[in-house]
């Protein structure tokens, strides 16, 4: 399973893009992964469609699963992400081994 962030906005517009590959976790981190992403609702979920234009300072998420050749990948505003959401992008830009690049807006 490959799990990748991407957060856009804020004042700056930075881009930034965290991934992190199940292969590379620990059996735990990875059992615990997939739990994140199954309770965030991403391991069935249609793709969202893209929210309606925000406030400039707040930030936009694009989130994408691939698992066993699927692709599953939701959208949503800092304001709008659901609890369970919310947890997996914490627990992702946490883990140790994920890849982290920034870069500028576009």
């Amino acid at each position: 399973m490959k799990v990748s962030i991407v957060r856009g906005g804020g004042v700056a517009g930075l881009v930034t893009v965290t991934t992190v590959d199940s292969a590379s976790l620990t059996p735990d981190d990875d059992a615990e992964l997939r739990a994140r992403v199954e309770r965030a609702g991403l391991s069935g979920a249609p793709e969202r469609p893209e929210p309606p234009e925000g406030r400039p300072d707040r930030f936009d998420y694009e989130l994408t699963v691939e698992d066993g050749g699927r692709v599953l990948t939701t959208r949503a505003r800092e304001g709008d992400l659901p609890g369970p959401l919310r947890a997996l992008i914490s627990y992702v830009t946490s883990l140790p081994g994920r890849q982290e690049r920034v870069g500028p807006p576009g």
